[in-house]
């Protein structure tokens, strides 16, 4: 995950509509009013999603919707947990004094253990349904942008989300560029395959490499190596799916 990536923020924001059905579905089935008692639980809830949405985006590679979902549940309430805990235990290391006019028999604090454990419990079975919602969402936002780039003829695309630093081509696109380390004197060392469908990026695990013979000249490198490269691309099935990365070398000058 890098914080340029600009799915990431957007991912990030729908932490927003998250926490605004969560706070609508426990207004509607449990009677919560959003006063100024409440606004310190939203903000919570708020800060809980955050955390989780962005811990679901650096763990998943891929947009899928149901994976994103559960990622980011699970994250979110394990953040909740952590952040109660905490509330909880500067609550007993710093207790409030109880005013002369109030029963012995009262408990005083916002964050006592019982209310605690009933704000934890509610979140955990009102906010999957929001989480899932969110992730679905986010999911159609990303696959309609990537739709749209597709249907203008995508030639190239990032492999940025899938954690690995280059750009993967058409098959067209791919012996063009291939075609242009050769004349500019640059060998390829190999290449790998992915498969891009419905936004997602995958690995085939088909690959090819070429590797230099001591007996080589330079000039015979950089030709074998691109028409190793030019004869796997060539023959690989058509798919307009298919992506192909292209690894280039170096010439010791």
């Amino acid at each position: 995950m890098k914080l340029t990536d600009k799915r990431f923020w957007i991912f990030e924001a729908f932490a927003i509509l998250s926490t605004a059905l969560t706070v609508g579905l426990m207004e509607l089935f449990y009677k919560l009013r959003l006063d100024s008692d409440v606004l310190p639980i939203c903000i919570i809830i708020l800060i809980t999603y955050l955390i989780g949405h962005a811990v679901a985006w650096k763990s998943n590679r891929s947009c899928a919707w149901l994976k994103l979902g559960l990622t980011t549940y699970l994250f979110s309430a394990v953040a909740l947990a952590v952040i109660f805990a905490i509330i909880f235990v500067i609550d007993w290391l710093a207790p409030t004094e109880v005013s002369d006019d109030v029963s012995a028999d009262e408990h005083v604090g916002f964050s006592a253990l019982d209310l605690t454990l009933v704000i934890i419990l509610i979140w955990g079975i009102i906010s999957f349904i929001p989480t899932m919602v969110t992730a679905f969402v986010a999911s159609l936002c990303f696959r309609a942008k990537t739709t749209v780039a597709t249907g203008m003829k995508l030639r190239s695309i990032s492999l940025e989300s899938i954690g690995v630093d280059g750009i993967a081509y058409t098959k067209s696109e791919a012996l063009r560029i291939a075609e242009e380390y050769y004349n500019s004197n640059i060998p390829i060392l190999g290449g790998d395959v992915y498969l891009f469908n419905n936004g997602n990026i995958k690995p085939t695990y088909d690959n090819w490499y070429c590797n230099r013979n001591n007996s080589e000249t330079s000039y015979e490198y950089v030709a074998r190596s691109y028409q190793v490269a030019c004869d796997y691309i060539k023959k690989y099935p058509d798919n307009a799916n298919i992506f192909f990365s292209i690894v280039k070398g170096h010439i010791d000058k």
